[in-house]
């Protein structure tokens, strides 16, 4: 796969394991196998990328041609790879989750304690914001 090979053509080898074979002990990560797979597959999007610009270089292809190739290998990376695919952040993403930081309130609902926590907080912000002689 390093070499821009996909799994299965590789696994169509008689001397080869079966596509299913390989991927289950990727997803095992049977002796470390996880690990090299994913590194192999990095490698194959790298490899794509670089056909990319040669196929979009290619002036003997016809220009729709061109537009396919790179088109489906563009596709396929942006599935299959995080780091030739758009990222789109959804609220209630796991790993991005959108909070809400500004609720509005009213005064008259705040407790007396509250309210002195609001008083010594806009005290300090006041103060801070005054420009002292000398700085």
């Amino acid at each position: 796969m390093t070499e821009g090979e996909s799994l299965r053509a590789i696994c169509r080898n008689v001397d080869m394991p079966s596509e299913g074979a390989v991927r289950g002990w990727a997803v095992r990560d049977v002796d470390g196998f996880g690990d090299r797979y994913r590194a192999a597959r990095l490698l194959l999007m790298d490899f794509w990328a670089d056909q990319i610009v040669d196929i979009a270089d290619d002036g003997d292809l016809d220009p729709r041609d061109r537009q396919i190739r790179t088109g489906v290998r563009q596709w396929i990376m942006s599935k299959v790879s995080r780091g030739y695919g758009e990222r789109l952040v959804h609220s209630g993403d796991p790993e991005s989750p959108v909070r809400v930081v500004h609720q509005q309130l009213l005064l008259a609902d705040l407790t007396g304690e509250q309210l002195e926590a609001l008083d010594r907080f806009t005290a300090l912000i006041v103060e801070r914001q005054v420009v002292k002689p000398g700085s």
